[in-house]
């Protein structure tokens, strides 16, 4: 235990002195120019990481004024490190059966003084309250109407057809949810996993099946709901479209710079530390480093846009308007909905959206060439059509641009601090004979969350310097108002771990 002692107190340090030093990103004024980026399958950008599908900006076409040579450096020494002197080490025992003893030993000191630890929901108190995580919190977003059934769902069985680590069982499941009409909430009652199909409450298996539906919900959220598809479909994606397409002076430029600077640089760092062989990825959840790469290669390919607008993925799942509550759908429908006003308010300024002849945002050709670029990089597309597309249609969908890069970049990172920590309730890994998770992986779930926490760039900050003109200052001061009304309204009710507050969004998915 001396060596662990060692090592623990090693990487504990060197995650201190990243969250310490990190400071929210300086976003100035747009240069006047740079080279076109030419998207890279992943395998050529970073050989180490072994995915076709993935397209990524290459190290060498990060563009200048997003490269940080201290921070690359850093990076790459810290990557060198997990070979060199792993985080990881065998034959270690097992975690305190205490959750809160479990964290303190994990997650205490300096690090404790730098960032509060964790609160534990409301639903892992006793037995994991599947029907309130359906509706409350990060994992609302698998809620969906059963086709085969007259019920609900979260179906991610999809998850055994990739590679498990050896002595671990597969955590593909599905949980089948009935309507309480007198509570108005949902209930679980149903989950088909590797112990069975149609496990009850009832039954002696149903505590441990829980589990594995929720390291399931957890490896799908964190692995493709928040780094393939916010940071790597669609965020680095968006910013090589918008450097490639708009003029650094074009006002839907400008609208977005603060949203889209300095993507490139951080998505390089990171895919290096949580991808590569070794990585935080591959230690931390259930599959192997190809099982991980056939994951990623597959669903980069299933993004959808509509993924970015709570309404309309409401209303594709049956969630909207239907017979329970859905708390979390709301707030996120609050949040986009201020996203929407201003970029409809600013979109008026430059093309007022009864606009007819030069003034029509139809006729403006930087903007038609984004929109096919975007059409092209993104998977699936933005379903906005360049020769076909409505006004409506453009602010709803670069709201939904807006709202991936912040709230959706929010909930899926860095609010599972208070969700991924308490593996007595939702475990990283199921073993095949159910024991706690060793030191060393626990450790190290630890400490990526802490570092997800680092200080950015706030988006309730001032960005009137990159205003072109006095009327979209005024826009965006009144977008600060709004948003600080919002926080108002959300603060005046009773404080929840699940609720997401505008104050908590990022400007933009950096590291």
């Amino acid at each position: 235990m001396l060596m662990w002692s060692v090592r623990r107190w090693f990487w504990d340090i060197l995650a201190w002195l990243k969250f310490f030093a990190s400071r929210p990103l300086v976003i100035k004024r747009p240069s006047t120019a740079w080279r076109h980026i030419t998207p890279k399958p992943m395998i050529q950008a970073i050989p180490a990481v072994q995915l076709h599908n993935v397209m990524v900006c290459a190290r060498a076409d990060v563009p200048k004024d997003e490269q940080k040579w201290v921070h690359t450096t850093f990076y790459d020494i810290q990557v060198w490190l997990y070979k060199a002197f792993s985080p990881m080490q065998r034959r270690l025992p097992e975690i305190d059966a205490d959750p809160q003893v479990a964290l303190k030993k994990a997650y205490k000191g300096p690090r404790r003084r730098l960032f509060d630890a964790p609160r534990m929901p409301a639903e892992f108190l006793g037995s994991p309250d599947l029907g309130s995580l359906a509706v409350r919190g990060p994992y609302a977003c698998y809620t969906q109407r059963s086709a085969r059934r007259a019920a609900w769902e979260w179906d991610l069985r999809m998850l055994d057809n990739y590679q498990h680590h050896r002595g671990l069982l597969k955590i593909g499941s599905r949980v089948l949810f009935r309507v309480n009409k007198v509570r108005r909430s949902l209930e679980a009652y149903e989950i088909d996993c590797v112990l069975g199909n149609s496990i009850t409450p009832n039954d002696p298996e149903w505590d441990q099946a829980t589990k594995i539906v929720l390291c399931a919900a957890s490896t799908h959220l964190s692995l493709v709901r928040h780094y393939n598809w916010v940071h790597l479909a669609g965020g680095a994606q968006l910013a090589i479209a918008t450097r490639n397409s708009l003029s650094a002076n074009h006002p839907l430029f400008r609208l977005l710079w603060p949203y889209v600077y300095g993507t490139q640089q951080s998505n390089d760092m990171v895919t290096r530390g949580q991808m590569e062989r070794g990585g935080d990825f591959e230690t931390t959840f259930s599959l192997t480093f190809e099982g991980m790469c056939k994951l990623f290669d597959d669903t980069y390919l299933q993004y959808s846009h509509d993924v970015n607008d709570p309404e309309e993925y409401g209303k594709s799942r049956k969630v909207r308007g239907a017979v329970f509550d859905t708390p979390t759908q709301d707030n996120l429908e609050a949040l986009f909905d201020v996203l929407h006003r201003y970029v409809r308010n600013y979109l008026g300024i430059y093309y007022p959206r009864k606009a007819r002849g030069s003034n029509s945002i139809h006729q403006d050709p930087e903007t038609l060439a984004w929109l096919g670029e975007l059409n092209t990089v993104i998977p699936n597309g933005v379903g906005v059509n360049p020769t076909s597309f409505t006004w409506d249609e453009l602010a709803r969908m670069l709201a939904g641009q807006l709202y991936s890069v912040t709230v959706q970049h929010e909930i899926l990172g860095s609010c599972m601090w208070n969700y991924q920590l308490w593996t007595h309730r939702q475990p990283a890994r199921i073993y095949s004979d159910f024991r706690r998770e060793p030191l060393d992986i626990y450790q190290r779930l630890v400490n990526s969350n802490f570092n997800l926490n680092v200080h950015r760039r706030a988006l309730m900050d001032d960005f009137d310097s990159l205003a072109l003109d006095y009327r979209a200052q005024l826009v965006m001061i009144q977008f600060q108002a709004d948003l600080a009304k919002l926080e108002a309204q959300m603060r005046s009710q009773p404080d929840a771990v699940w609720r997401l507050y505008p104050s908590q969004l990022k400007v933009n998915i950096n590291a």
